[in-house]
């Protein structure tokens, strides 16, 4: 039964007047709250008698997490309120929340405050309705009218968080409010003496103001008519002012007609961004990026490897970013006739230097650029290269010149929200001295003298022509931090002529005399850095080819150190799921240090209890429960190892195996009472696993795929070192585990009535993108009910060829469903893997740049969130499925399939060579080589040297198998598949009439 007050509360909330507010919690009394913490973190309720108000006291102990106070406290929430608190702290800035569950436990609504300073006495805090947001469940109403328990949460931060102190809350109060009016009533003007004051009869909120017309020399804000604060001096076109609330306004100007002066709200402008958007519109097309225009824009990385938190974008107009999260340089022309070319005016080609850096092409009649970037030194401290070609195309000679803008925001657009929200990077000061720009910390140095530079601020107008006209720069402080500086470059052109400039840019001292050699030289070190694998196909193959070089270049690029992540913005993590998936891809390639780092690195982060985090930043382990984590931490060390031998690795990880191994089996025997429901019998409980399930956990399959690939790792790593008991009790383990997992599956396809293999034993749902871990890494296949396999990837293939064909509309998709031509592949469905993989390629954006954004949508132009681009686990996906159409391992046979994914057309198209794959039994060196007669001749020139099961050449396709004979001994195929016999160094396949 409830307490009676709480009952009552509701009641009272749900009928009390607006000008009535309820106190919720006077704090004075601990007792209803609890405190609870994640892993090594430590938390405790207190009281501090001085200001009565209530204290979580917590310590991160140098791991990631968070700390929670919390009761149960029923609420039934009115139409529009105002909810206020007493906020103290005064320690570390870490992320603060309020959060209000409902009562199943499931649905979360919260305040959400990154990177919050606390103060050091109690401070009134007052949040409304619009500052609550739905953070996560499986409710479709996400409207807060109803919660039952409400949390104020430490979260360690991501920039210098963490540590030990406290959060102490004072009482807390609920008052309603009347919800604001559909239409706001005109306001009462009064004009004279050069004065405008607005009355808007009550209470206003508004972000910002935009000036449709005319300008403002003052602008004065009051509650009550008397007192007024001054909230701008001569503010711009748009003044962001963030959250406001006042009843009358004050306007100061020159001249006879006051300005027209318009309130943003917050809905209007949530934040600075929507006011650069808008005064973006009011300007030449082509002056501002198209991020503020509505319009989706895409970009890729450039930098050095393991140098992700200092690397540099380069957006498809040209644009670049200087650091993460820094401000951009932005190229534009103007011709001798006073005439603009920018982005907007151009055709724009997109390519890559040695698979690596990024080049953006501008054509036009009158005139052509190119622009080229790269980088080079110290992963902690790189400097971006950037040079610039200007060509006239035409056949007079010509004088232009060459603007760079660097502009208070970042090539990262506005949509783009985690880790580095996009858009806007303050500059509060630039200055020019001594042959160099400086910026944010930064120092941008020009190769060559530009003919001038001006700078002005954001009251004066951010566009080229009022920069052309601003002052010349020394040093200029914006109040606003939003100016910007131009540097202008004059050239002669000859017809056919093409000129070069450029710039360095760092933290420390630039040099940019170099910059032609700093250039060639990043780019010969990529050359030999991806070229470890020589890989030669038919020509029609080789984007394919070119896509693996650079899939490579861009997990190399967005690893932090050691760190592997998934990008270098968005996902500015590291997650063990991304991390042991880009091992696979980085050893096949032959890049095993890389891997070896981030093995090493990780796991040192791995709890004491044997919990493996899903990620790590630079807060720590992160304690979220994601079951996928503990197999797949064993896989990338047991992977590592296979490709390296590398028994002082095993060695070294030895006693985490242990520790993990212990905490994956007391997970799994959890799962294994007595009377257990079949489907979820001796499975991994449920977690959020991959993020697809972060509305409610659930019983993943993918969480199990990777804890059989986890149990059946553990033992090869005991066999390895000689552990011979802990061998034999953990392939117990292993056989019991895989014996319920194909149990569990067969358990829910019956339940749910399915033809496939569901996503989550307790959801019935499809994912066969998930899925395919069953074939690889788990290599599960066997113990799959065969109809149940057959028909998940049936639906997959029907459900993408609709896509394909136009028949199906689709909203966006996310290209980690590369791995399903994996699958296909191990499947014998090649002619389904080629077809997908070629729709995939069209969804490279831009094609040029050989890359995915986490996200797709069909219209290339709508704004969404895309997650980072490139998406370095999406590009080791594309990189393991790439080298399973070459080669790929079969572990039931301990042997190694060449050839699965090479298709009729490419066999029928020339010589296919590999060079240099490493497989988990030793290194792979092939050819196949078509014969003028029509028949193919297949070299071995060098097996794997540990292989114990041989060598089996694949034939895919419809058509009729060749003939093989090895010297004189006819071979007979089994199936699509023709075993090679040991030793066997060449093969003749002649066609078959």
């Amino acid at each position: 039964m409830k307490p009676l007050h709480h009952v009552l509360l509701a009641v009272t909330l749900i009928a009390a007047a607006p000008s009535e507010a309820a106190v919720l919690d006077d704090m004075k009394d601990a007792t209803p709250w609890q405190a609870t913490a994640s892993d090594q973190v430590k938390a405790t309720v207190r009281r501090d008698a001085r200001d009565n108000s209530l204290c979580l006291d917590y310590d991160f102990s140098g791991v990631s997490g968070y700390a929670v106070l919390r009761r149960e406290l029923p609420l039934a929430w009115p139409a529009d309120f105002a909810l206020t608190t007493q906020i103290k702290g005064g320690s570390q800035t870490n992320d603060v929340q309020i959060k209000l569950v409902d009562a199943s436990g499931d649905n979360v609504w919260w305040i959400n405050r990154p990177a919050m300073p606390l103060p050091e006495t109690l401070t009134e805090y007052s949040f409304k309705r619009r500052h609550i947001a739905f953070a996560w469940g499986p409710t479709t109403d996400r409207t807060l009218t109803r919660s039952q328990f409400i949390e104020f949460v430490v979260v360690a931060g991501q920039q210098g968080g963490g540590g030990a102190g406290a959060l102490c809350v004072g009482a807390l109060n609920l008052e309603p409010r009347e919800p604001a009016p559909t239409t706001w009533p005109e306001p009462k003007r009064k004009l004279g003496g050069g004065e405008l004051t607005l009355d808007f009869q009550r209470l206003r909120e508004f972000n910002g103001l935009w000036f449709a017309r005319g300008a403002a020399t003052r602008v004065e804000v009051s509650d009550d008519n008397r007192r007024w604060k001054l909230l701008s001096s001569r503010p711009g076109r748009a003044l962001f002012l963030g959250e406001q609330e006042w009843r009358w306004m004050r306007l100061r100007f020159d001249g006879r007609k006051p300005p027209d002066v318009e309130l943003r709200d917050a809905a209007q402008w949530p934040d600075r961004n929507a006011a650069v958007a808008e005064v973006a519109k009011s300007l030449p097309r082509g002056e501002l990026p198209r991020a503020f225009l509505g319009e989706q824009n895409y970009w890729t990385v450039v930098g050095v490897d393991g140098g992700a938190q200092r690397s540099g974008l380069v957006s498809e107009d040209g644009a670049i970013e200087l650091t993460r999260g820094g401000p951009s340089v932005e190229p534009a022309i103007r011709l001798a006739d006073g005439k603009l070319v920018t982005w907007a005016q151009v055709r724009t080609e997109h390519s890559l230097v040695e698979h690596a850096l990024p080049v953006v092409q501008w054509r036009h009649a009158d005139v052509e650029l190119r622009i080229e970037a790269g980088a080079d030194g110290p992963a902690q401290d790189p400097q971006l290269l950037a040079r610039y070609t200007l060509r006239n195309p035409t056949s007079k000679p010509q004088r232009v010149s060459l603007l760079l803008a660097l502009r208070p925001w970042q090539v990262n657009p506005p949509q783009q929200f985690l880790s580095t929200p996009g858009g806007i990077s303050p500059l509060p000061t630039l200055a020019w001295a001594d042959g160099q720009l400086t910026a944010a910390g930064l120092h941008i140095r020009p190769r060559e003298a530009p003919a001038e530079v001006r700078a002005a601020a954001w009251r004066a107008g951010p566009g080229l022509v009022a920069l052309s006209q601003a002052p010349p720069l020394a040093q200029l402080t914006d109040a606003e931090g939003l100016p910007s500086a131009l540097m202008r470059f004059d050239v002669d052109l000859a017809p056919g002529q093409s000129r070069t400039l450029g710039w360095v840019s760092g933290r420390g001292a630039v040099e940019a005399g170099a910059l032609d050699t700093r250039l060639a030289v990043a780019a010969a070190q990529w050359r030999d850095r991806l070229g470890v694998l020589e890989l030669r196909l038919p020509p029609q193959a080789q984007p394919v080819v070119d896509t693996m070089r650079s899939a490579l270049a861009q997990m190399l690029v967005s690893r932090d150190g050691a760190a592997l992540r998934p990008g270098t913005r968005s996902y500015a993590r590291s997650w063990i799921r991304d991390g042991a998936m880009m091992v696979a891809g980085l050893v096949r390639m032959g890049e095993a240090r890389a891997a070896q780092e981030f093995v090493d690195w990780f796991g040192g982060y791995i709890f004491d209890s044997g919990k493996v985090p899903c990620c790590v930043d630079q807060r720590g382990a992160d304690p979220v429960v994601e079951n996928d984590s503990h197999g797949q931490y064993l896989f990338a060390v047991a992977e590592l190892w296979r490709h390296t031998q590398d028994r002082a690795l095993l060695a070294r990880h030895w006693p985490k195996v242990q520790r993990v191994m212990a905490w994956m089996e007391a997970l799994r025997q959890s799962e294994r009472k007595p009377g257990a429901d079949a489907r979820f019998k001796g499975l991994m409980p449920p977690s959020i696993s991959h993020e697809g399930y972060s509305d409610k956990p659930a019983y993943s399959y993918w969480d199990d795929f990777w804890a059989l690939r986890g149990y059946k790792d553990a033992v090869q790593i005991a066999q390895a070192l000689g552990h011979t008991a802990d061998a034999v009790r953990w392939a117990v383990s292993r056989d019991e585990f895989e014996a319920d997992l194909g149990a569990s599956i067969a358990a829910t396809a019956s339940h749910f009535k399915l033809d496939h293999i569901a996503g989550a034993a307790d959801r019935g749902d499809f994912d066969a993108t998930s899925t395919t871990m069953a074939l690889n890494p788990a290599q599960a296949e066997g113990r799959l009910p065969p109809e149940l396999l057959r028909g998940t990837f049936d639906r997959y293939v029907k459900e993408a060829d609709a896509r394909i064909s136009g028949a199906k509309a689709w909203k966006d998709y996310t290209p980690y469903e590369l791995r399903n031509v994996s699958a296909l592949v191990r499947l014998g469905r090649v002619d389904d893997a080629h077809r997908l993989l070629a729709w995939f390629f069209t969804h490279q954006r831009p094609a040029g740049w050989r890359q995915w954004a986490e996200v797709v949508l069909p219209d290339a132009r709508k704004v969404q969130f895309l997650g980072d681009m490139p998406h370095a686990w999406i590009s080791s996906d594309y990189l393991r499925a790439a080298l399973d159409l070459l080669a790929y391992e079969r572990e039931s046979t301990g042997s190694v399939v060449l050839g699965a994914g090479l298709s009729p057309a490419w066999r029928a198209a020339g010589d296919i060579g590999v060079t240099g794959l490493s497989t988990a039994w030793g290194r792979l060196d092939y050819r196949l080589l078509r014969r003028a007669d029509g028949g193919w001749t297949l070299h071995i020139d060098r097996a794997p040297e540990r292989l114990p099961g041989g060598l089996r050449l694949a034939w895919p396709g419809e058509g009729k198998l060749p003939r093989a004979n090895a010297e004189t001994q006819g071979l007979a195929w089994q199936g699509r598949e023709l075993p090679l016999p040991a030793g066997a160094t060449t093969v003749q396949l002649e066609p078959t009439p």
